[in-house]
């Protein structure tokens, strides 16, 4: 197993080296990931990267990672016959981050009146449209973005590396660190454009302690 894992972290080491600036020709995001196409010189192909604002049109620069085969997205459910993970440039990744987490579906926040994040991802159809409570730690707040204020929540719990959980709200909101209780109605596949696509997220949400 060591020897595998340095055999590894020597490829991708080598991989990290290798940079590239395209431009981008189709996007999506989704699973806290964006697969953009691109146009890499006389080259077009997909890559994918942490989720991120880009348009079509955009210039882009990213580090090699890793090739995959016939790589299948669960949450588009769409399959990619050759696809580039890459990392930005400025920022490379180790190999501990790198490889994916092991889902962890439960939570020590969660009680009889909460659920989970990661079963809320695992589960989404089943609470599509439905009000939910979670409780967890605000990670991120950002105020009137398009008329709303956003929370990011987290619980420890993960699906799929999955584990950051956005909210939206007229409501003021709490600071980060705080642990609370949110609750709100869930909204799957939710796209506001510009590469804003979630696939779970909870709108017209309240906080509470």
């Amino acid at each position: 197993m060591k020897k595998l894992l340095l055999l590894i972290g020597l490829s991708l080491s080598l991989l990290a080296s290798v940079q590239h600036t395209s431009t981008v020709k189709e996007t999506l995001s989704s699973g806290g990931y964006t697969y953009m196409k691109v146009q890499d010189k006389d080259k077009s192909y997909w890559i994918a990267m942490t989720q991120r604002a880009v348009k079509v049109g955009d210039s882009i620069s990213y580090s090699e990672q890793g090739w995959m085969q016939n790589f299948h997205s669960k949450t588009l459910n769409r399959t990619f016959d050759k696809i580039l993970f890459a990392a930005d440039v400025e920022k490379k990744k180790t190999l501990r981050e790198q490889i994916p987490k092991k889902s962890v579906m439960k939570s020590s926040y969660q009680n009889k009146n909460s659920i989970s994040i990661a079963e809320l991802f695992a589960n989404r159809d089943k609470y599509v449209g439905k009000i939910v409570t979670l409780k967890g730690k605000v990670t991120k707040t950002s105020k009137g973005i398009m008329k709303l204020n956003w929370l990011h929540l987290q619980d420890g719990s993960n699906f799929e590396n999955m584990d950051d959980l956005v909210f939206t709200s007229t409501q003021e909101l709490p600071s980060n660190g705080e642990i609370i209780y949110a609750k709100g109605k869930v909204i799957k596949d939710k796209d506001f454009g510009y590469g804003y696509f979630y696939p779970v997220i909870i709108q017209e949400a309240t906080f509470s302690k």
